[in-house]
C-alpha cells in the first residue's frame, strides 16, 4: 500500500486557502512551546507514580488510572477540537486548551483525595486535547511540504528535550512533595499570552459543512491514513505501556528507586530520542522512510528484549538506561516521520481534523496501553509488559512493510 499524494487546498469559491505564516521567531517559538506542553502532562509525573501509589495506597491498576484519566478525556475531546480549529480558527481552540491545562494542573496540586486528583487529571487532559494536534497542524499551516520533515524533526528534538527534562524536574520536585510537579503546568499561561500575539490560520466562516464532512471522511478512510493511524497506535502502546507506566513500578519494586533516581534514568534515556530527532533531516536524505521505520522496529525489539533480561540481573538501575535509550531512539524516528506524512494527506481546511483523528488514536493508545499491559503485570509479574512489548514490536514491523512497501528513493 502506498501513501497518497497530498490534496491541494481549495476554497469554497475555487480559490486556494492560504496559510498564515508567522513572521519572525514568535511563530516557531509558539509551535515548540505548544509541543513542550503537550508532553508535560504525563512526563513530569512519571517519577512520582510510586510515591502516589504509596500516598493513596494504590496497586498497579490504580497507578494506571493516573495515566488513563489524563489521556482518555483527551482522546474523546481531540476530534471535537480538530473540527473547531478548522471552523473557528486555531487560536479559538488553542487558548482555552492552554488555560484549562494550567487550571487542571493547579487542581491536581491542591487535591486532598485520590478521587479529586483523578477528576483534576481529567480536566487537565481535556485541556491537553488541542495541544497534541495543533503543533502538527500549525507546521502544516506555516511550512511548505518539503520543509515539514525538517520542522517535525525540530519539534521531535524539542519534545525529546521536554521528555528528558520533565522527569528530572518532576523527580527533584517530587522529592520535596508529590504536589510540586503539578505546579509546573502554570507554564501554559505565558504560552497563551504568546499565542495572542501570533497570527494563525483564520476562521472559515463560510465553511460548507457538507463538503467539509465529505472531504474529511474521504481523507480519513484512505488506506494511507488508516495505516498511519494503526502505526501511531502501536508505537504509543509500546511507549505508554511497558516504558512510561510500568518502568517506574519496576524500578521501585526491584531497586527501591527514589523519584529523582527514576527521573534521572528517563532524562538520560530521552537523549536517544533527541539525538535521532535532531539528525532526522540528514537521515531522511540518506535513507527512505521505510528503512528508517524498520530500523526503529529493530530498536523497539531490542529494547523490550533487554528489559526482559536485565532487571534482577543488573546490579544497578542505571543499567536499564540502555533499553530505555533504545526505545527513545525508536520514538525519535517514528513520531516525526508519521506526523510529517500525516500532514500531507489533507488541505489546510481539513488538516486539523485529520491531525485530530491521529491525536485521538494516539490518546486512545495512551489510555488503553497502561490497562492492557497491566494484564501482563498481573499474570506473570514485572516481565509481563515487556513480553507483550515484543509482540507489539513485531506488529509494528509488519505494518511498516505494509504501509511502506518499497524502500527505493528518498522521501
Amino acid at each position: 500500500m502506498t501513501t497518497d499524494s497530498p490534496m491541494h487546498a481549495g476554497g469554497h469559491d475555487g480559490q486556494p486557502f492560504r496559510s498564515v505564516r508567522p513572521v519572525g521567531p514568535a511563530g516557531l517559538a509558539l509551535v515548540l512551546c505548544v509541543a513542550l506542553i503537550g508532553v508535560m502532562g504525563v512526563s513530569i509525573t512519571l517519577p512520582i507514580l510510586p510515591k502516589l501509589a504509596g500516598v493513596f495506597r494504590l496497586d498497579a491498576s490504580g497507578v494506571a488510572l493516573l495515566i488513563t484519566c489524563f489521556t482518555l478525556p483527551s482522546a474523546f475531546m481531540t476530534p471535537i477540537a480538530g473540527v473547531l480549529a478548522d471552523r473557528f480558527g486555531r487560536k479559538a481552540v488553542l487558548l482555552p486548551g492552554l488555560v484549562l491545562f494550567a487550571c487542571g494542573g493547579v487542581g491536581c496540586a491542591l487535591s486532598k483525595s485520590f478521587g479529586m486528583l483523578l477528576a483534576c487529571r481529567a480536566v487537565q487532559g481535556l485541556g491537553a486535547a488541542p495541544l497534541g494536534i495543533l503543533y502538527g497542524t500549525l507546521v502544516g499551516d506555516m511550512y511548505e511540504e518539503s520543509e515539514r520533515p525538517k520542522m517535525m524533526g525540530m519539534i521531535g528534538a524539542t519534545i525529546s528535550l521536554g521528555t528528558a527534562l520533565y522527569p528530572g524536574v518532576g523527580g527533584l520536585l517530587g522529592e520535596m512533595d508529590w504536589r510540586w510537579p503539578f505546579w509546573v503546568s502554570l507554564f501554559a499561561l505565558p504560552v497563551a499570552l504568546l499565542a495572542l500575539r501570533v497570527p494563525l490560520e483564520r476562521p472559515h466562516a463560510d465553511m460548507d459543512w457538507a463538503r467539509y464532512v465529505r472531504e474529511s471522511k474521504a481523507i480519513i478512510l484512505r488506506p494511507a491514513a488508516l495505516g498511519l493511524f494503526a502505526l501511531t497506535f502501536l508505537c504509543f502502546c509500546i511507549l505508554y505501556g511497558p516504558t512510561i507506566t510500568y518502568f517506574p513500578l519496576l524500578a521501585d519494586l526491584l531497586y527501591n528507586a527514589s523519584p529523582s533516581h527514576i527521573g534521572g534514568v528517563f532524562t538520560l534515556a530521552s537523549l536517544g530520542t533527541a539525538l535521532i530527532a535532531m539528525n532526522l533531516a540528514w537521515l531522511g536524505k540518506k535513507h527512505s522512510h521505510r528503512r528508517l521505520l524498520l530500523a526503529a522496529t529493530g530498536c523497539y525489539l531490542l529494547a523490550q528484549g533487554l528489559m526482559l533480561a536485565l532487571p534482577g540481573v543488573a546490579p544497578s538501575l542505571w543499567w536499564l538506561t540502555l533499553p530505555i535509550f533504545l526505545g527513545g531512539a525508536a520514538q525519535g524516528l517514528t513520531f516525526p516521520l508519521l506526523n510529517a506524512r500525516m500532514t500531507t494527506l489533507a488541505p489546510t481546511r481539513n488538516r486539523a481534523i485529520v491531525m485530530a483523528m491521529n491525536g485521538t488514536v494516539l490518546r486512545l493508545s495512551q489510555s488503553l496501553s497502561p490497562l492492557v499491559f497491566g494484564i501482563g503485570w498481573s499474570v506473570i509479574g514485572w516481565r509481563g509488559p515487556y513480553a507483550m512489548g515484543i509482540g507489539v514490536s513485531l506488529l509494528i514491523g509488519a505494518l511498516v512493510l505494509y504501509v511502506y512497501p518499497t524502500s527505493s528513493g528518498k522521501e
